[in-house]
């Protein structure tokens, strides 16, 4: 595991870790690591897995004690790949098993301290998968725009934010399963589809 504090991150709420975090997203091990504490960020933490050595990523937050606090204007994390064909598995590429498949965020909250901050944004991923989060006081929870297969949102609390919850936005998307989650409190709909092809969708 790559430990944020180890990248310099400082987890006291006060500090910009930003670049700390960046840091280990890009330098680390894979599995980047938060331990409890208020981690403020002042621009989004941006994970390009078309982009090496970025490879089969997770950040890990503790079981929920640590806090990504976005201080800026835009989505906390933002995680791209280059997934542009059909959900037929003779389809992938094998970049997309080898390095871009299944990133995971698991354990952390996100909260906003920016009007314009927004949480999670993902754009041609295979296999997202976000389990155990809180995002709240944010825009939009979570985004997801471009090509896309595969979601799962697994137990997460989406709550009290400005935007939507869940915006499925632009996106042609071959199945997605939201279960067991949370979301309420969010003035502009909780999960909330527009412009978008999407089959298969499981909200249990």
């Amino acid at each position: 595991m790559s430990n944020v504090r180890n990248f310099g991150a400082d987890g006291d709420g006060q500090i910009d870790c930003t670049e700390a975090i960046q840091h280990a997203v890009y330098d680390g091990d894979g599995t980047v690591e938060l331990p409890r504490g208020d981690y403020r960020i002042s621009r989004t933490i941006q994970i390009d897995l078309t982009k090496r050595p970025v490879s089969r990523i997770a950040i890990a937050g503790s079981g929920g004690t640590a806090r990504l606090v976005m201080d800026g204007e835009g989505p906390a994390i933002s995680i791209k790949a280059g997934h542009t064909t059909s959900a037929d598995p003779l389809s992938f590429r094998n970049e997309e098993w080898q390095h871009e498949r299944m990133p995971t965020i698991d354990g952390l909250e996100i909260t906003g301290r920016h009007p314009n901050a927004d949480g999670i944004e993902i754009q041609g991923v295979m296999q997202p998968t976000l389990t155990r989060l809180l995002i709240r006081q944010v825009r939009t929870a979570i985004r997801v725009t471009g090509r896309a297969r595969n979601l799962l949102i697994d137990h997460c609390h989406v709550y009290h934010n400005t935007g939507i919850g869940v915006h499925l936005d632009n996106v042609n998307l071959h199945q997605a399963c939201i279960t067991g989650s949370h979301i309420s409190y969010c003035r502009l709909g909780g999960v909330r589809i527009e412009n978008s092809e999407i089959r298969n969708l499981q909200i249990t």
